[in-house]
């Protein structure tokens, strides 16, 4: 008597993970000072080659340097988001949209990243108020 295979439906499809809200990069907006623009510039090399934790030390450092300064709180987070600590990113995109001050395009790429990185941990009534805030910008 042949063996008769037992027909099982195929698995449900998981649901569609919406797409992730976009966010940019962002340059300075204010001139750094030498020491606070070497660690910068060395963040910024660290991060290209893949060395995450050595660029977030140089931003930290900076951050020592000139602790009120937004865009440093900023790239802190995008390098964050990139080691895959969206929570942490999410925390550093405020603090960033807190001291940017009257800068409304850091203001808006931090709501707009702090909306991804909700996405990321599937708070998505929280990534939508995040996107709220960001068009006020």
């Amino acid at each position: 008597m042949p063996a008769t295979e037992s027909w099982e439906p195929p698995p449900p499809l998981p649901p569609p993970v919406p797409e992730l809200t976009p966010f940019e990069p962002i340059e300075p907006t204010v001139r750094l000072s030498p020491a606070v623009g070497a660690l910068v510039s060395a963040a910024n090399q660290n991060s290209q080659a893949g060395d995450l934790e050595s660029a977030a030390a140089s931003i930290e450092r900076a951050i020592r340097i000139e602790p009120r300064n937004a865009n440093l709180y900023y790239k802190l987070a995008l390098v964050r988001l990139k080691q895959a600590k969206p929570r942490l990113a999410e925390d550093l995109a405020k603090k960033s949209a807190l001291l940017a001050a009257t800068d409304n395009t850091l203001k808006r790429n931090c709501w707009l990243l702090i909306a991804h990185t909700r996405e990321l941990q599937q708070d998505f009534s929280g990534a939508k108020e995040a996107k709220i805030k960001a068009n006020r910008f």
